[in-house]
């Protein structure tokens, strides 16, 4: 999911972040992310969205 949603085959998650999304994905678990400017927070929130409403059936 990260590499499509940076469109780059040799990205990857720096320290904590794939823990977070684990977290955010598998735990259903409330997170906060605290790292330095740049360093990708919103791609932690964007990947784990992507995945959550993969697995969940469509509601209308």
């Amino acid at each position: 999911m990260l590499h499509r949603l940076v469109g780059r085959d040799d990205v990857g998650f720096r320290e904590g972040r794939l823990d977070a999304v684990r977290a955010l994905v598998a735990d259903r678990a409330r997170v906060l992310v605290v790292q330095r400017t740049g360093w990708g927070k919103s791609a932690v929130y964007f990947v784990a969205t992507a995945l959550r409403r993969a697995e969940e059936p469509v509601r209308r």
